[in-house]
């Protein structure tokens, strides 16, 4: 995924990369819950779907602990940042991939959309405001 990502951006620049990875992780993550659930047939309010995308990423293994608190997502001892080389951690277009895979399980759980923004991303922690 890094090194795929890497030369994504390479082709078409740090905005494209980021746009493009957060647009895959987004239909990633939409069509990864249809076919782990079928058709999720109860709606959701936002902030109930991305508590449950938190929990669920979190038992896929993403990161040990996946949190949604204070208007935030908080990822602590995650699978991205300690691979990303380089020590401009918030410049990676993984951190955005990761963003649109919540995305992506919150669409399919609610009527409502959610967009995380990366506030902090260090070694084993990222933070993403949501809106």
């Amino acid at each position: 995924m890094i090194s795929a990502s890497e030369g994504v951006r390479t082709l078409i620049g740090d905005k494209g990369a980021k746009a493009v990875l957060r647009d895959v992780g987004r239909q990633a993550g939409l069509k990864l819950l249809e076919n782990l659930m079928g058709e999720f047939f109860t709606v959701l309010d936002k902030e109930e779907a991305l508590k449950r995308a938190c929990m669920i990423l979190k038992e896929f293994g993403f990161a040990k602990s996946i949190k949604k608190e204070n208007g935030n997502v908080v990822l602590e001892e995650d699978i991205f940042t300690g691979v990303i080389m380089g020590e401009n951690l918030s410049d990676s277009s993984v951190i955005y991939f990761f963003a649109g895979l919540i995305e992506g399980f919150v669409s399919c759980m609610s009527d409502q959309k959610v967009s995380l923004t990366p506030e902090v991303v260090e070694r084993s922690k990222i933070v993403h405001k949501y809106s």
